[in-house]
């Protein structure tokens, strides 16, 4: 089992993922993420918009939701 203090959490749920990054863990392109967030925002978790930047980038704590929110889509049991 895995024990994390207080600050370990809070910085956590602060990680941010880069394209690069989030495409590795979501086993996709870097440029197929960015066709989705134009054509298809559903499709990837939601951003952070950094003021005064146009950077790319999303909370880990939010793509973890996302994923387990969509945990199961797609699969056909029958």
């Amino acid at each position: 089992m895995l024990h994390l203090s207080g600050a370990e959490v809070t910085m956590h749920h602060l990680q941010l993922l880069t394209l690069s990054e989030l495409a590795a863990h979501l086993g996709r392109s870097a440029e197929t993420i960015r066709k989705d967030l134009r054509r298809n925002p559903d499709a990837v978790p939601p951003r952070l918009q950094l003021p005064g930047t146009r950077l790319l980038r999303w909370r880990a704590v939010d793509v973890e939701a996302w994923l387990a929110g969509h945990a199961g889509h797609g699969v056909n049991h029958g």
